[in-house]
């Protein structure tokens, strides 16, 4: 079929749905004033009329942008041929290797954006360039990501909408889409289990579970429009934005000049990329599950620092769990143990700095706050006790006042009952008088 008969065709059916459309003013009435393209397209059906309908809710949905801010057309128009007429513009269904300069058309032009989002930045598409997906795009390959597979191409809903693709509980999902595409991601031999790895993550619960949208998710660390993958080197940059204090101990560490050497990842060495979940005291261990056995021996400096740190660690947190128990049992027992639990914050934080100081790989820098830690819950922990000590001397003096009532109370009943018993006739009352 020529293009000419193509828009023939396509004029037809648009002459139709205007003689229904005029048949029903009330459905039109919903639509924008003079929008001909969404008054058609919704007396369509399948998905001509679906991209109508999505459009509804689109950002894009307001006057100076809509339908022809990306198709071009006149929509103004009544008549079909017009208002689809190439020669004045209209371009129809963009290809995939056209979208990011018409998307980048209005997105990096700041004048014209600012009117609609003053705060939106206008170096996506700069961006996107820099992107594995912009140089496949740049390279004819057609199946690489565009604006329009993460924002949609009618429904685009601001990133603050819960519902759109891009929102941080979503985005994962999104990626999901191609990434988690055996088939499509083949030809590219990249892995397909990063989602799920994820999905298992400290990160994803935290997201997802927590409702903590300041956790990271995808495009936190491979960023969004500039989507790359992170070398060695970088992981770690972009793990410290947030984690800046491990980052920095571990910088001051052995084995920031040990990974360089041997090209390891600073921090997926031991906490993985994808699948990063929360870390154990028992990842010290040089066996099990122990991290560190993957590299040291219980005969090298590695491995004994490991030990060494794992038995401080563990001295402490038994220290503070006992404490913390005994306190819970006083204070159960209806003691106020705001001193204790005090002590008891303190050696939970020590315990915490101490886990931190971890990655310094420093036996003595660990238990200086270990040994803070003990102190702190050795202190709660005599707390404790003294609250027990209290308890039973008051029960003591409680039994003790209790028995000296019980005998108090005995004298009193037996001096009663003596008072109460009636007295003994006397002698010489009882001898009957004579004759």
């Amino acid at each position: 079929m020529t293009p000419r008969r193509a828009y023939r065709l396509a004029a037809s059916v648009m002459s139709m749905a205007l003689v229904a459309l005029m048949a029903a003013p009330s459905r039109a009435a919903d639509q924008p004033p003079g929008s001909t393209c969404i008054k058609c397209h919704l007396l369509l059906t399948d998905q001509l009329k679906a991209v109508a309908e999505a459009f509804k809710d689109d950002v894009h949905n307001q006057p100076r942008l809509g339908c022809p801010a990306c198709h071009g057309g006149n929509p103004e128009a009544e008549d079909p041929m017009e208002a689809m007429d190439p020669d004045k513009g209209f371009r129809g269904k963009p290809a995939p290797l056209q979208v990011p300069e018409l998307c980048g058309g209005c997105h990096q032009n700041a004048s014209f954006i600012k009117q609609f989002a003053p705060n939106l930045p206008t170096d996506q598409l700069s961006q996107y360039w820099t992107s594995m997906h912009g140089q496949r795009i740049k390279a004819g390959d057609a199946s690489a990501a565009t604006c329009v597979s993460c924002h949609g191409a009618h429904g685009i809903l601001s990133v603050h909408d819960t519902r759109s693709p891009v929102y941080p509980t979503r985005v994962v999902d999104t990626c999901a889409s191609c990434h988690a595409d055996a088939q499509r991601m083949a030809p590219y031999k990249i892995p397909t289990n990063q989602v799920a790895d994820y999905k298992e993550s400290v990160h994803y619960r935290m997201l997802t579970v927590a409702n903590d949208l300041s956790a990271p998710t995808c495009n936190s660390c491979h960023g969004s429009h500039g989507a790359t993958p992170p070398g060695v080197q970088s992981v770690a940059n972009i793990c410290g934005t947030c984690h800046s204090l491990n980052m920095d101990l571990f910088r001051s560490s052995p084995h920031q000049e040990a990974f360089a050497k041997l090209a390891v990842g600073a921090c997926e060495a031991c906490h993985s990329n994808h699948r990063v979940r929360s870390p154990k005291d028992s990842w010290l261990k040089l066996e099990d599950d122990g991290v560190c056995g993957r590299c040291h021996k219980r005969d090298d400096r590695g491995g004994a620092a490991a030990i060494g740190t794992l038995a401080a660690l563990q001295l402490a947190v038994r220290t503070a769990d006992e404490a913390e128990e005994q306190v819970t049992r006083a204070r159960q027992a209806g003691m106020l143990m705001e001193e204790a639990d005090a002590d008891l914050q303190q050696a939970h934080q020590d315990i915490i700095t101490a886990r931190t100081q971890v990655h310094t790989v420093s036996v003595a820098a660990v238990a200086e706050h270990t040994d803070a830690a003990i102190k702190a819950g050795d202190q709660a922990l005599a707390s404790a006790h003294a609250a027990f000590d209290e308890i039973h001397y008051r029960r003591t003096g409680l039994l003790i006042a209790l028995a000296l009532i019980v005998l108090a109370l005995v004298a009193l009943v037996l001096m009663i009952r003596q008072i109460e018993r009636p007295a003994p006739p006397s002698s010489e009352g009882s001898r009957r008088p004579g004759p």
